[in-house]
């Protein structure tokens, strides 16, 4: 009888510390929210959502704020919607330069994360992406934001056509490093971007509260005028997990560099042939660049 209560007592004593030990996971362990822009690019969306769902492990919430000027990319953004059910569409309405910054707050800082990172439709995840680590790391660390876009291989800035050198950086652990964004060129010293950068809410709420921006690119552009002189610091990867595949430009307000390879009405027509882009083989793709002239393949979706 004694023999049978020290059992029992140990296997309660081993459930109370398994309880407590899964509670402790669940609580520690945080994931981030994920606010994706699109405008007339279905199928550019598509291969994002798809490259998402393949690589990224720890996304709460999915969020796209989108825009289409005519019923024809809206009935493909819906073939979009079905296709991804679990994500959160916001679509902007007949006044987009108003409403742009109202649905961007909604989705950013109303969704249940601390942590989030942001996306725009032309990006495809190359590479596996565990957000909980990267998390933890942005914790155990103080650093402003875990890039990306970035890796040891990027020399090169697409936007201004020039090689960028690489900077001092610091091994962290496995295979991440950090660097100073004082001592960055270009890309690397570029720390507010709406490609694909995880952030904690809290650092960046007050800038997107009180900036004015009508679009991602106004967006983008007034965010990149305040720095954050606090948190110094990014982080990265020893490669680059995604890459930006400039086909074309969709908006007039700033003149990006693009490829201007397929116009966004013949990728419409591609997408309603019933393709999408072929995401497989940029699987650890090597690019010099973020953005990186590609063009890509279709194949059946």
């Amino acid at each position: 009888m004694k023999a049978l209560k020290q059992i029992v007592t140990s296997l309660s004593l081993f459930l109370l510390l398994s309880f407590i030990s899964i509670s402790f996971i669940s609580i520690d362990a945080q994931k981030a929210d994920l606010v994706a822009f699109s405008y007339n690019r279905p199928i550019q969306l598509y291969a994002f959502l798809e490259s998402t769902d393949t690589y990224i492990e720890g996304l709460e919430e999915i969020h796209v704020v989108y825009r289409s000027t005519n019923n024809d990319y809206e009935q493909a953004y819906q073939e979009v919607k079905e296709q991804f059910p679990s994500v959160i569409f916001h679509k902007q309405g007949a006044n987009p330069k108003q409403d742009f910054k109202p649905l961007t707050i909604k989705a950013s800082f109303e969704s249940p994360s601390e942590y989030i990172v942001f996306a725009v439709d032309d990006i495809i995840v190359k590479d596996f992406i565990d957000i909980e680590k990267d998390i933890e790391l942005l914790q155990t660390t103080g650093a402003y934001g875990v890039y990306y876009r970035l890796g040891l291989h990027l020399d090169r800035c697409y936007t201004l056509n020039r090689s960028q050198q690489v900077p001092p950086v610091t091994h962290v652990i496995d295979d991440v490093y950090s660097w100073h964004f004082s001592n960055g060129q270009c890309d690397w010293n570029y720390p507010n971007t709406v490609d694909m950068t995880l952030y904690k809410k809290d650092d960046i709420k007050q800038s997107f509260l009180h900036m004015n921006y009508v679009a991602p690119n106004t967006l983008e552009a007034r965010w990149s005028t305040r720095k954050n002189r606090s948190k110094p610091v990014g982080l990265c990867h020893e490669e680059t997990k995604i890459v930006n595949l400039p086909l074309n430009r969709v908006q007039n307000t700033y003149q990006n560099r693009h490829m201007n390879a397929l116009n966004a009405q013949e990728l419409l027509e591609v997408f309603n042939k019933g393709l999408k882009i072929d995401i497989a083989p940029l699987f650890k793709m090597k690019n010099k660049g973020a953005h990186t002239d590609y063009v890509p393949e279709f194949i059946e979706r």
